[in-house]
């Protein structure tokens, strides 16, 4: 099936539709979202990539990461992806955006967070393994550069607004 997404300028706002594979060979810009789900001892889930996929293979990543399809939402394909990747839902709270470019991909991801102990069922076509990390834990494994651009930077905007989040009540 080849799946369409849509292009998108600096803003965020559709410029065109293509596909997948295309955006990729271009580098066009496009939406993708990113999750960090916390246990209740703090710490956050992350996700080893499977060692079969093109992109970033056996890199350490967020707890999900998805590109948002055309006709889809931010906020529609973080749940969906949740449930698809971790098997587990729970309520999720974006917590800003990130910008990456690098090699493999030119996005704006939206960034969310989210609180479970439940068991997960890894989808092990897209992940190899996962573990909960202390933020020091990942911290350490950045030095190690085998970790996404996405890890590192919604990282970097989970420590910045965690304050906040918790004078919300929410973490």
């Amino acid at each position: 099936m080849n799946k369409k997404i849509d292009v998108v300028n600096e803003q965020g706002e559709i410029v065109t539709r293509s596909s997948i594979e295309e955006v990729h060979k271009k580098g066009l810009l496009h939406k993708s979202v990113h999750i960090f789900i916390i246990d209740s001892q703090g710490r956050l889930f992350c996700r080893q990539i499977s060692l079969k996929k093109r992109v970033y293979s056996g890199w350490w990543s967020t707890s999900v990461g998805a590109h948002v399809l055309s006709g889809q939402t931010c906020d529609q394909v973080a749940q969906e992806s949740l449930l698809h990747n971790l098997g587990i839902n729970c309520k999720l709270r974006s917590i800003g955006k990130i910008r990456v470019h690098d090699q493999y991909e030119n996005e704006i991801s939206e960034t969310y967070i989210g609180f479970s102990d439940k068991p997960m069922s890894l989808n092990k076509k897209e992940i190899e393994d996962g573990k909960f990390l202390t933020v020091n834990n990942i911290k350490e494994l950045i030095k190690q550069e085998n970790v996404t651009p996405h890890l590192v930077k919604s990282l970097e905007i989970y420590l910045r607004n965690k304050q906040q989040h918790q004078s919300n009540g929410f973490l």
